[in-house]
């Protein structure tokens, strides 16, 4: 048995080579096991930042999907409430649709019921009235519409009165008295001595009263040979029968003299007194001893 092998109690024992390569393999697992802890650690740590970011996506994906839902709630909802309002005035409108048709319904029957009404009392006025046998009275013409008053001077009125202006006129317009056609011009062209002192259109009215006074005459005479009331250029409607029998009429200017004392002329020649006088295109008239000369004019 060697030295080194000694079973002895009491003996020192020293290392041997074989402890010393036992005493390095344990600190050789020491330090792997060290080794994996840390590593095991490093990983954790790895592993729970890997888990957080996991869990903080997650989360964000957990949240953005709830406010999706809440979006599409809140859409729903608003719909909802969209439908809701659009049903109550689709009911708000048949509502009112059944009222108006209520109140067409009762109108008609009120009427219905007027009309019968009515008729009944027809029918009892019909039972009640005695019958005749007379035959039907023909319906009447209807009257004319009456005439409007015409306040001019020449006029009907005048006719009546036989005045104007608190002066008592000589003349009356005839019944033919008429306005010529709006075709026909005809007009005055009052001269002295070659000049022309004045032009009168005469188509505006149905007759002219020539004479000093003014108060009554619608183209006044200054010359102290005219009377007060000297004469009347008229229009006049006058209807003649042809050689065939046919009835024609037409509106001519006339001159007629009320009984002036000096007298009215036509081209120099004398007019009868109170008697109508046709005048002609070109014709020239003069009152008493006027040197003014009042000379007719056709236009078409």
């Amino acid at each position: 048995m060697g030295r080194w092998d000694s079973p002895s109690p009491t003996r020192a024992r020293s290392r041997s080579p074989r402890d010393s390569k036992r005493d390095d393999k344990q600190d050789d697992k020491r330090d792997d096991r060290r080794d994996n802890r840390r590593d095991d650690r490093r990983h954790d740590r790895r592993d729970g930042r890997r888990d957080d970011r996991r869990d903080d996506r997650k989360d964000r994906d957990a949240q953005r999907k709830r406010s999706r839902w809440e979006d599409e709630d809140d859409g729903k909802s608003g719909s909802r409430r969209d439908r809701d309002r659009d049903e109550k005035g689709r009911d708000r409108d048949r509502e009112r649709r059944r009222r108006d048709d209520d109140s067409s319904r009762r109108d008609r029957d009120r009427d219905r019921d007027r009309g019968g009404r009515e008729k009944e009392k027809e029918k009892e006025k019909d039972r009640r009235r005695p019958t005749s046998k007379s035959p039907p009275q023909e319906e009447e013409p209807e009257a004319p519409p009456k005439e409007a008053p015409n306040f001019n001077r020449t006029t009907h009125l005048v006719s009546e009165t036989n005045t104007l202006n608190g002066v008592v006129l000589k003349y009356v317009e005839p019944a033919e008295s008429r306005l010529p056609p709006s075709s026909i011009t005809y007009r005055l062209y009052v001269f002295k001595s070659s000049e022309i002192l004045e032009t009168i259109t005469l188509s505006t009215r149905t007759a002219w009263l020539f004479g000093r006074d003014r108060l009554v005459a619608d183209i006044p005479l200054d010359h102290p040979s005219a009377s007060k009331q000297h004469a009347v250029i008229q229009f006049r409607f006058i209807s003649k029968v042809n050689e065939y029998g046919e009835r024609k009429g037409e509106v001519k200017p006339y001159v007629i003299d009320l009984g002036s004392a000096n007298g009215t002329m036509v081209n120099g020649d004398a007019v009868p007194e109170k008697r109508y006088f046709e005048l002609k295109e070109k014709d020239v008239v003069t009152f008493g001893h006027s040197s003014r000369e009042y000379v007719l004019m056709v236009e078409k």
